[in-house]
């Protein structure tokens, strides 16, 4: 039982600035040493940074498992020696993690006649991108290393590593993660498809610019790898590269899908390819279960950001929060795309929002996030996100708050019939005159919560501003009509007063302002009762000023 929590011990010091921590527990009574000592599991996470200790750990580890983590980026030759040492335990080692330059981690690899670890279970091996005298190239892994059968190998990392993508070690992973592949060493659909499929139980699937290049031209897929137990596909690449991979493999509904897709100069800002994946629930990208319909995401958290000036990153959430819907998400999300192009004469960030939206589920969307989308229009505002009956918070940051406010002034005409028992039987269902009537609802009808940031409130007739009076007849309205808004926030907006928060708190039960004032030109400040500085203005003098006389009789400065 000692031994036990002494493990556990060992557990919570593995990640901490002190890793040997833990042998505190040694020092207090020789009964605890000698129960320490006995256990050889303790020493098997070897610490590299004190070369001596690593050396007796070693020992007193015996035959145990051994965790083997070293970052060589930066070492002495104690270090690497304290390495080099552990490495000919090979047939101990059930995790390995070696971080170093590529000559450096040939050294360590082929030191010997064939390096081989059969009980691995976590291999990842990085070549850092820069060096401390300069960059370093890629590390091709030897034919005559890693050649034998890894049966419990389940997670494998390679950054900046070239693999034969015949290996055996791409095999029954759960695991796999392949990070900067120079073009030359990718591999190609087939290879890929390949390695994929003797990884029936994959989980996470995470590859950064590694895919193969497309085939030239529209084409189907030969095959289509089925991967039932991926939990999170991660890819960043350019956009046919992206598109390629997806259309060849099924992702189960459940999955996080996390895509960084570049355009390049034939796809510019076209990401269509990309959204026909995501929107199509037949296709390969969602698994239909048995004959029922194909499964879908419910996204219920919306966050979308313009990256001035050439990206565009959108997350979703299929979890809505508890309680306050504005606090920022800090769980990763369950769909996450990041678009970036190189023309942005030739696209309009507003379009590719728009596409995304029709693209992913928003049925049942309850909190939207939109960030600096300023060309998102009126029109976009009402077919993208108006009729959703179960949005419920909004949070609009930029010169898109106008668009908003306009589109929350908006109608709907509803034409509704009758009562069924005032229309001839043989007229149902056929419009007649006197039959049908028209009524009234408001976009956005269950939106209760509404943050505005970095708005401004200008006074003038202009298309980029949003007046106060705009935002306190919306208010008003939608009032009247039975859908109040009763929270408003109001974040780092310009042109904004105390009083004009205190009117709007007759309309608005709940106003919460971060009380900054800003983007009020000097005359404007004087006029307002102000100054740059921050000092109020009493009877036309500055509380601040060195003229200001307040007839005191002080023994100190004022300043």
């Amino acid at each position: 039982m000692l031994s036990k929590i002494f493990a556990y011990r060992v557990a919570e010091c593995a990640d901490s600035t002190n890793p040997l921590e833990w042998i505190r527990v040694t020092h207090v009574s020789r009964h605890w040493r000698a129960v320490a000592l006995d256990c050889p599991s303790l020493w098997g996470n070897l610490i590299f940074t004190r070369p001596r200790w690593s050396k007796e750990m070693l020992k007193r580890s015996k035959m145990a498992s051994l965790f083997v983590k070293a970052d060589l980026s930066c070492f002495t030759p104690r270090i690497f020696d304290a390495v080099r040492l552990a490495l000919l335990h090979a047939s101990r080692i059930q995790n390995l993690q070696l971080r170093a330059g590529s000559a450096n981690i040939e050294r360590l690899l082929t030191s010997g006649p064939s390096f081989q670890i059969p009980m691995i279970r976590s291999l990842s091996l990085s070549v850092p991108r820069s060096l401390r005298f300069g960059a370093d190239e890629d590390f091709t892994l030897p034919d005559t290393v890693l050649t034998e059968e890894t049966p419990y190998l389940r997670r494998l990392e390679l950054h900046r590593v070239i693999i034969n993508w015949d290996s055996q070690l791409l095999k029954g992973l759960t695991h796999l993660t392949i990070h900067d592949v120079t073009t030359s060493a990718r591999p190609t659909t087939d290879q890929l498809m390949n390695a994929l499929e003797r990884m029936p139980a994959i989980e996470v699937l995470d590859i950064q610019d590694a895919l193969p290049q497309p085939p030239d031209g529209p084409s189907s897929p030969d095959r289509i790898v089925n991967l039932p137990q991926l939990a999170l596909l991660s890819v960043t690449s350019t956009v046919p590269e992206c598109v390629n991979l997806v259309s060849c493999i099924t992702i189960p509904a459940s999955a996080r899908i996390h895509l960084s897709c570049s355009g390049t100069e034939t796809t510019g800002g076209d990401f269509s390819g990309v959204m026909r994946v995501i929107s199509n629930p037949r296709g390969a990208t969602y698994r239909q279960e048995k004959d029922g319909p194909p499964e879908r995401k419910v996204i219920r958290v919306l966050h979308i950001q313009h990256e001035v000036p050439i990206s565009l990153v959108v997350q979703g959430w299929t979890d809505a929060l508890a309680t306050d819907e504005a606090v920022p998400r800090v769980n990763a999300p369950d769909i996450q795309l990041h678009f970036s192009w190189h023309y942005p004469s030739q696209t309009t960030v507003e379009s590719i929002t728009a596409s995304v939206c029709k693209a992913i589920p928003i049925a049942r969307l309850r909190s939207l996030r939109m960030a600096y989308v300023d060309g998102f229009s009126t029109k976009m505002w009402m077919s993208t996100f108006g009729l959703l009956h179960k949005l419920h918070s909004m949070h609009v940051a930029g010169q898109s708050a106008h668009a908003l406010v306009a589109a929350l002034h908006e109608e709907i005409q509803i034409e509704t019939s009758t009562s069924p028992s005032a229309t001839p039987e043989g007229m149902k269902g056929i419009r007649r005159p006197g039959l049908c009537r028209k009524r009234s609802a408001v976009y956005f009808p269950q939106l209760k919560s509404l943050t505005m940031e970095d708005v401004s409130f200008v006074d003038g007739d202009t298309s980029a501003t949003t007046t106060l009076s705009d935002l306190q007849n919306c208010l008003v309205e939608r009032s009247e009509r039975k859908a109040e808004i009763q929270e408003l926030r109001l974040q780092e907006c310009s042109h904004l007063l105390e009083e004009d928060v205190k009117a709007l708190r007759n309309f608005v039960p709940s106003v919460d302002w971060d009380e900054i004032v800003q983007g009020f030109s000097e005359d404007e400040e004087s006029e307002y009762g102000f100054n740059d500085m921050g000092g109020y203005l009493f009877g036309g003098y500055d509380v601040y000023s060195e003229d200001l006389d307040l007839g005191l009789d002080l023994d100190f400065s004022i300043f």
